[in-house]
């Protein structure tokens, strides 16, 4: 009989260059990123595109809102 061995990917969420660890792996990935938003605040606003399995870790982009101006 084989063993079967199921590996949870560990995700990562990235800004850029800045890569930062997930706060809550029970939490949904927008729930987690938005842990992050007292040191980003950026983030509160912030999109997750798809997940991109890279080895063993799972990265998501994060997409910022876009700018906007008045007038």
């Amino acid at each position: 009989m084989t063993e079967t061995t199921i590996i949870r990917p560990t995700r990562v969420f990235k800004m850029g260059a800045v890569r930062l660890a997930d706060p809550a792996p029970d939490m949904s990935p927008q729930e987690a990123v938005k842990l992050y938003a007292a040191s980003y605040p950026h983030l509160s606003n912030a999109a997750l595109d798809e997940p991109q399995l890279v080895g063993e870790e799972l990265h998501y982009s994060v997409r910022l809102p876009d700018v906007k101006t008045k007038g």
